[in-house]
């Protein structure tokens, strides 16, 4: 559920009955779908990347945002030729970096009247007096975990994670009666230059934002079951200059963490040992991914590879060690990004003593997570996809989330 002070944003009434765009403005790619609502369903019309250059962004922060409108449009123009006939007008864009702070706050409510229907009143009262009493603290701890000032940060999105209905768990609790209600909220803050940075871009490139979403929150709601009691699981997004970490446990996401280490490292690595400019020392990557190197380079890669990728793994289990709310890790481990494609990440994390470091009940299970495991998606290009474009299609299934809520209101 939408909370309903997320943001001064103006959209057009319906926008959720016109084609849309999903903007993944990433470190080494921009990606964008162009889709549409129908049912309970995400029609996916054209999708399109480009690659950025090397001093476009740091870290998932945009840095020169001239290139980035212009890798924007590039990716627009090439996804929108395919379809002529369309104009959108709204896009929702994903937000990403390691100082953007998911985190969970809990809010309890006794009602009076337990015998009468829950109504859309009664929560919004409920979440206004969440704002207003914790949403100060958790901003002062964003802050003091990020080391930065709390006016330089601000709320990007707020949503009801989960809601308890006198110990029951339910998907809206609107018409339901009910004494105690328990809701998780989950907010997501950043750092204002960051957020501005995102209207600005979707201002140049003339369009209205519908909503501006934590990439690995996007991701976590947008995987089937993964709403579900019985779905639990660490998601792990590895980008071109970020990792990117969600938890979720019982169908609700407790938090998320990210950590400034991603496929770029790897490319630099080959870059400075190799002799070789950015671009090539990409391409080496991609083709030793993809194990079309030959046995000379190949060997020389591994090596490089290995060393960056024991750096990685120190990274991922201080990020897990930061959800301060879980008492015992999920049992599995899904891994998507392009920099997950490098077969050592993986190897890293079937390797790491995850029993003894963390409190894991077992060893967990390692699999990708493929884009046929998003809900509700209608991929209609009929191209194949891989784990490195979940996150522009999570971004266009959450949307699919955000129609409905705009539609019960």
């Amino acid at each position: 559920m939408k909370l309903p002070f997320l943001n001064g944003k103006k959209k057009d009434e319906n926008w959720y009955s016109e084609d849309l765009i999903a903007l993944d403005i990433g470190t080494e790619f921009v990606k964008t779908v162009v889709f549409n609502l129908t049912g309970d369903k995400v029609n996916v019309l054209s999708y399109k990347k480009v690659r950025q250059q090397p001093d476009a962004m740091k870290g998932a922060m945009i840095i020169n945002l001239r290139n980035v409108v212009e890798n924007c449009n590039l990716a627009l123009k090439d996804a929108l030729a395919e379809i002529p006939e369309s104009s959108p007008k709204h896009m929702v864009l994903g937000i990403a970096g390691e100082l953007v702070q998911g985190i969970t706050i809990a809010a309890n409510m006794k009602r009076e009247n337990p015998d009468f229907p829950i109504t859309k009143v009664e929560i919004d009262e409920v979440i206004d007096k969440v704002k207003e009493k914790a949403f100060q603290n958790a901003l002062d701890d964003v802050a003091e975990k990020t080391g930065m000032d709390p006016n330089q940060l601000e709320e990007i999105d707020t949503v009801i994670n989960d809601t308890y209905i006198d110990g029951f768990r339910v998907g809206d609790p609107i018409g339901f009666k009910g004494t105690e209600i328990k809701f998780k909220i989950f907010t997501t803050f950043a750092p204002s230059i960051h957020a501005s940075s995102l209207r600005s871009l979707a201002d140049q490139l003339g369009f209205e934002i519908i909503n501006i979403v934590a990439e690995p929150y996007a991701i976590a709601r947008s995987i089937y079951g993964a709403k579900d009691d019985s779905f639990s699981s660490i998601i792990v997004d590895i980008g071109g200059g970020t990792t990117d970490v969600a938890i979720v446990q019982r169908g609700g996401v407790v938090g998320t963490e990210m950590f400034s280490f991603g496929g770029r490292v790897f490319t630099r690595r080959l870059e400075h040992s190799l002799n070789l400019d950015y671009n090539n020392a990409e391409k080496m990557k991609l083709r030793y991914s993809k194990k079309e190197l030959d046995e000379t380079n190949l060997k020389k890669v591994r090596e490089l590879i290995a060393m960056d990728s024991s750096v990685w793994i120190d990274g991922f289990e201080l990020a897990l060690s930061e959800f301060e709310d879980v008492n015992v890790y999920p049992a599995e481990i899904l891994l998507c990004g392009g920099g997950s494609l490098l077969g050592e990440i993986k190897e890293e994390i079937i390797s790491h003593p995850w029993l003894k470091v963390l409190p894991f009940n077992r060893f967990p299970r390692i699999s990708y997570l493929q884009p046929g495991k998003l809900d509700s998606i209608n991929d209609q290009t009929g191209e194949p996809r891989d784990p490195a474009d979940i996150a522009p299609f999570a971004l266009a299934r959450y949307t699919l989330d955000l129609s409905r809520q705009e539609q019960h209101e």
